[in-house]
């Protein structure tokens, strides 16, 4: 792909990450003080939608990579873009739990689809040098998302939650039809492993189970931290959204700036680094509820989680064939989905059997100490192997 082309292709990523998965999924955790106060849904149960969203994600990773049949890229994107934004409109209706779980699975499996085809699409036709930056511009649309959401949502829901859903999936209607124009087409053709090629290597192997135990220290924030501080600290929806927003400044800020330093001091480095930081912001709501404090957690953790995704996916473009990346990232968004959707669905257990947000947060800290461990594994690994 030549050189403008590329660049094109990873702003119609940024657009489809911010959509797919800054808007669709991320956006709905400020919205969740709003849903309950205005009965919509019961606490619990707002947080159990947050759930059957990252099970849809699961479902959506996994159906990328048992496809087995070349993918026409940019109808492909713009078609989950698509399903994404009528998931959006159809949640302005308030027909029940159910009603909306349907919608939250959905729009999880677009965000899973699109996930997977911006990593084999975008980053992996980057040249070596730029796969940093490249991958950065795409992923920072996640962040972006949860940016526009936090910023949007108090103003937004003055008008009601039914108008809220209605503006935000006309939104994703508008940023589809610009990705519709603006993305070069390509082909990923499925490929079959070279003989005496192996694929999940020890590195390869710690490097996902790092990728995928980041959810846990992930998941307290997205789907918890605006309702610890909305409800458990009762300074309301606004200061909860406004959250919401550092972390999402953060979490489009993290890819870019992640992905050059990479580009310098290497993925895995880089990664283990980003780990042992975000282990500590993840730590900090258990010692104090200053909002500056919980600022700075919101931060460290939105710019390495969402950053995250560039370094993993770069470092798995410098460890496997290229004709294996589809399916080896494939195989890494659906690890980390698996873990995401049983910890959400744990984690809303948890907080409904014992109404404690510390305990979520310790978990998370624990966990995300661990993945830097993995990951510094995963680099001696890598090392010896590369000589």
């Amino acid at each position: 792909m030549a050189e403008f082309p590329l660049y094109r292709a990873a702003f119609s990523g940024l657009l489809a990450m911010l959509v797919g998965i800054g808007i669709a999924r991320f956006g709905y955790a400020p919205l969740v003080p709003a849903l309950v106060a205005a009965h919509w849904f019961t606490a619990a149960a707002a947080f159990w939608l947050g759930a059957t969203n990252f099970l849809g994600y699961l479902v959506g990773a996994l159906g990328m990579r048992s496809w087995r049949r070349p993918i026409y890229t940019r109808p492909a994107v713009v078609a989950l873009m698509m399903v994404t934004a009528i998931c959006l409109l159809a949640s302005s209706a308030n027909l029940g739990v159910v009603y909306a779980a349907i919608w939250r699975f959905v729009s999880g499996i677009t965000g899973g689809g699109l996930m997977v085809l911006m990593g084999a699409a975008v980053v992996g036709r980057a040249p070596v040098s730029k796969r940093g930056q490249v991958g950065g511009i795409t992923f920072a649309g996640m962040g972006a998302g949860i940016t526009v959401s936090g910023l949007l949502l108090p103003h937004l829901l003055k008008f009601g939650l039914p108008a809220t859903w209605i503006l935000l999936g006309l939104l994703s209607l508008v940023l589809t039809v610009i990705v519709a124009v603006m993305m070069p087409p390509a082909t990923l053709h499925p490929a079959a492993p070279e003989p005496g090629t192996r694929t999940l290597t020890r590195p390869v192997i710690f490097l996902f189970i790092g990728y995928a135990l980041c959810a846990l220290g992930f998941v307290p924030h997205v789907l918890f931290l605006s309702s610890f501080v909305a409800i458990g600290f009762g300074r309301g929806v606004v200061a909860g959204a406004n959250v919401a927003a550092i972390l999402g400044v953060a979490a489009a800020l993290g890819p870019p700036v992640l992905g050059r330093i990479a580009d310098r001091f290497g993925f895995l480095s880089t990664l283990a680094a980003g780990y042992f930081v975000m282990a500590v912001a993840v730590a900090l709501p258990l010692f104090s509820g200053n909002p500056v404090i919980l600022g700075i957690s919101a931060a460290g953790v939105g710019a390495v989680a969402l950053g995250a995704v560039v370094l993993t996916s770069g470092a798995l473009a410098g460890m496997v064939p290229p004709n294996r990346l589809a399916a080896t990232w494939g195989l890494a968004t659906m690890a980390y989905a698996v873990v995401q959707a049983a910890c959400a669905a744990g984690f809303s257990s948890l907080f409904h059997i014992t109404g404690s947000y510390p305990l979520l947060f310790a978990i998370g800290a624990i966990a995300t100490f661990v993945t830097g461990v993995c990951i510094l594994v995963s680099r001696h690994l890598q090392t010896k192997e590369t000589g």
